[in-house]
């Protein structure tokens, strides 16, 4: 235990800087925003609970705090997330956390969140510390891999989320367990059934990692060739098997067996192609539906995906553009976003603190970018596979959500380019020195 200590003396020197910094910016974001602010139109808002997917997870955590049936665990439409409330009311359930000081008024409560923002928080560094281990077994240079810790616990659009009940600190947690798991793929066939069981959770924790299963499929495959069948085969039916259970939950609720959010159904109308309302209407009149019934507004919102595919086919150079236009919008860095958002609430975006901050973002993101793309290349060149695999997990999560254009979105897939940054930090360090050298 001593010499771990002595030889990994930087790794626990960081660990240590990091959780201390995170757990004085969680009491400093809970004493400044967890409360109730004014909009200047004199509506109030509270700055922890303000979204709309914010205020559906913390209202639904409270009723799975009250009360929760294993025979009905989603006892309403699946729209947006599966796991975020129910991790949030168990929490609450054990801890005792109060959810509202008035409930009839819906009035939620304040100066109690700490303990579960230090929870996920602290599941999220016991992921980094796994990654590191698996990146030393794999003789990853030690200076690439403290770069790449030093990444992910520090830089701040990726740890910005640690305060906030949107769950995405647990969305990252378990993406590293799963990179962490596939750069060390064990020979034992009965292992990948319960890899299958974790990528399931991880697509109940955010749907957007619907495609992530395939990385691991192939690289399997790839690692194993036909020794691989029994493994690829555990994983499929371990992760079917996630989905099975969802898409019967929701039909015992519903009568129809469906596993994607209704959200993600109708996303290419409503955040892709643009909502009209007089065509929302029609779409209801011309099929007789009733959206106060689930079935029916399901099928409501699969009218809507193919108004939007038929769309997209009619004019496709034009959705390219938008498509084009929305990955760069999504992929612009923003590590004050939860911070101004819970300033100017619902007007952020239109906002002059949106607008004055946009210089910042770009400087920052540009310098950021340029060390992952050297790393990027620096590791095509030399025909790296650890990064370039952590990358295609990345890739995987934006094709389904980055083309969306929030920066949310993209930030799993940021995440992701980790491993690219360490190398690129490491080819321009290793540049410095030599270029000093000359000089000295």
């Amino acid at each position: 235990m001593v010499n771990f200590f002595k030889k990994e003396k930087y790794l626990i020197f960081l660990i240590f800087f990091s959780l201390i910094f995170s757990i004085f910016k969680i009491n400093n974001d809970i004493n400044k925003f967890d409360k109730y602010f004014i909009y200047k139109d004199g509506e109030s808002f509270h700055a922890i609970i303000r979204s709309p997917p914010e205020m559906k997870i913390w209202e639904r955590a409270a009723e799975v705090k009250k009360e929760f049936d294993l025979k009905n665990p989603h006892p309403y439409e699946y729209r947006h997330h599966f796991l975020p409330p129910k991790i949030l009311g168990f929490f609450g359930k054990i801890t005792k956390m109060k959810f509202y000081d008035d409930e009839s008024e819906k009035i939620y409560s304040s100066g109690n969140k700490f303990i579960y923002f230090i929870f996920q928080t602290l599941l999220y560094f016991s992921s980094v510390i796994f990654l590191y281990l698996k990146l030393k077994k794999n003789k990853i240079n030690r200076f690439i891999a403290l770069t790449c810790i030093f990444f992910l616990l520090i830089e701040p659009t990726i740890n910005q989320f640690q305060s906030t009940i949107l769950a995405e600190t647990i969305f990252f947690s378990l993406i590293l367990f799963i990179f962490s798991f596939l750069i060390d793929l064990p020979k034992n066939n009965y292992f990948y059934f319960f890899y299958g069981l974790l990528i399931g959770t991880c697509y109940l924790q955010r749907s957007v990692a619907l495609f992530l299963v395939l990385v691991p499929i192939v690289y399997i495959i790839f690692t194993y060739k036909k020794n691989s069948i029994l493994k690829v085969t555990n994983l499929i039916i371990a992760f079917s098997l996630i989905l099975i259970i969802l898409g019967f939950v929701n039909f015992k609720r519903s009568q129809v067996f469906y596993v994607l959010p209704t959200q993600t159904i109708d996303t290419p109308y409503t955040y892709f192609v643009g909502k009209d309302e007089k065509e929302i209407e029609n779409i209801k009149i011309e099929n007789n539906l009733n959206t106060k019934i689930e079935s029916d507004n399901i099928t409501f919102h699969k009218e809507k995906r193919k108004i939007a595919i038929r769309k997209i086919k009619d004019d496709k150079i034009k959705y390219f553009m938008l498509f084009i236009k929305k990955s760069l919008h999504a992929t612009l860095l923003n590590p004050i976003e939860v911070r101004n958002v819970r300033i100017e609430g619902k007007n952020y975006y239109k906002s002059e603190l949106h607008k004055k901050w946009v210089p910042y973002r770009i400087l920052y993101s540009s310098l950021i970018y340029l060390i992952i793309i050297l790393g990027f290349w620096f590791s095509i060149k030399n025909k790296l596979m650890i990064p370039n695999l952590f990358a295609l997990l990345g890739l995987s999560i934006f094709i389904a959500s980055g083309w969306v254009g929030y920066t949310r979105y993209w930030v799993p897939s940021f995440l992701c380019l980790s491993m690219y940054f360490s190398y690129g930090f490491f080819v321009l360090n290793d540049s410095i020195k030599k270029g000093l050298k000359k000089y000295l």
